[in-house]
């Protein structure tokens, strides 16, 4: 699984291998993370679309058809793409994913006692951007960084046979002077914008939760 996370697109490209002797047809089916269907401000998606985040697939390089469910509960949306598939025996079959994430954001940035435990916690600041962060603040709140935050049901990759045999995440910041805080181990720094975490033998416990930090130029 190839992962590559930015504020602007998800594309994920997988390698499915049928190991039997016989040809498997199967439903696929792909959940992105729920969404307000009122949102307060602006996700950057049309959320009353039947396809809300132009959601693509395609199979050994050929766009594939897929169906799209949408149930919409407490101003909340819940989309799942799926696709009957057949995967050939004892061959392996490539299928990419691509979208454009719902990208949740504010104008500012909230770090007082509960903003702080919850986003400490769901992605993993670190006690030095911590530090970073609070030099920032005033009043626990503060108009000169923004966060933006993109979430992948990862997860669901538990659902195969065995472990991720080989697992690539891939994260981009839009700018140099990002910052970016997510639950993962490893990560290695491409170039300043570019992050890299690879596994081997991968089975996700959890989905991911990824912080952009934006800097912004706020005059006092």
């Amino acid at each position: 699984e190839d992962l590559f996370i930015s504020e602007d697109k998800i594309r994920v490209a997988y390698i499915f291998r049928n190991t039997s002797k016989k040809p498997i047809e199967t439903r696929v089916a792909f959940p992105v993370p729920e969404f307000p269907e009122e949102p307060e401000g602006d996700l950057g998606i049309d959320t009353h679309s039947n396809n809300p985040m132009g959601f693509s697939v395609t199979v050994d390089g050929t766009k594939k058809d897929f169906a799209t469910e949408i149930k919409k509960k407490d101003g909340q949306v819940k989309v799942m793409h799926h696709w009957m598939q057949t995967f050939p025996a004892g061959e392996a079959l490539s299928v990419v994913h691509e979208y454009k994430p719902a990208v949740g954001g504010e104008a500012g940035f909230y770090f007082g006692s509960d903003e702080r435990k919850s986003r400490i916690k769901q992605y993993c600041i670190e006690p030095d951007m911590v530090k970073w962060l609070d030099k920032q603040m005033k009043d626990n709140y503060t108009m000169s960084v923004s966060p933006s935050f993109v979430h992948y049901i990862l997860i669901t990759g538990a659902n195969w046979k065995g472990p991720i045999g080989t697992f690539r995440l891939t994260l981009k910041k839009q700018n140099a002077t990002d910052k970016l805080s997510f639950c993962g181990t490893g990560v290695k720094k491409v170039d300043d914008k570019t992050f890299v975490m690879e596994k081997t033998n991968f089975t996700p416990k959890d989905n991911l939760y990824v912080m952009f930090i934006h800097q912004n130029d706020v005059s006092q």
